[in-house]
């Protein structure tokens, strides 16, 4: 009885530890050159839903919407990936200032 009592306690823990750093996340950022915008929606384990405004370096506007990008809480970075053939369309890295790091791949092709 004493293990499955240790137990649920440990999950809990780890549960509620989880969501207090994906609280964090959640809302909106801007981009650390200032030209767009990111709205996190919600983060379930690894998976996040955003909304992604940003100008590129060509001028052409993006806009992202109900998208969902792979979450890494441990170094604050997420990817997303529009198919197969481009699977790190863009790299998004959040940093502590509320800023959001935004590398664009080659292969992308919005």
């Amino acid at each position: 009885m004493k293990t499955i009592t240790y137990f649920i306690t440990i999950v809990f823990t780890l549960l509620m530890a989880s969501s207090a750093f994906a609280g964090d996340i959640i809302g909106n950022h801007n981009l650390s050159n200032d030209r767009g915008l990111v709205k996190v929606n919600s983060v379930d384990g690894y998976k996040m839903s955003v909304d992604i405004m940003y100008a590129t370096q060509k001028g052409k506007l993006i806009i992202l919407t109900g998208v969902f990008a792979d979450y890494n809480s441990q170094t604050r970075q997420a990817v997303y990936s529009e198919d197969k053939y481009c699977p790190d369309a863009l790299k998004l890295k959040f940093q502590n200032n509320g800023k959001v790091v935004l590398r664009e791949a080659v292969c992308a092709e919005f």
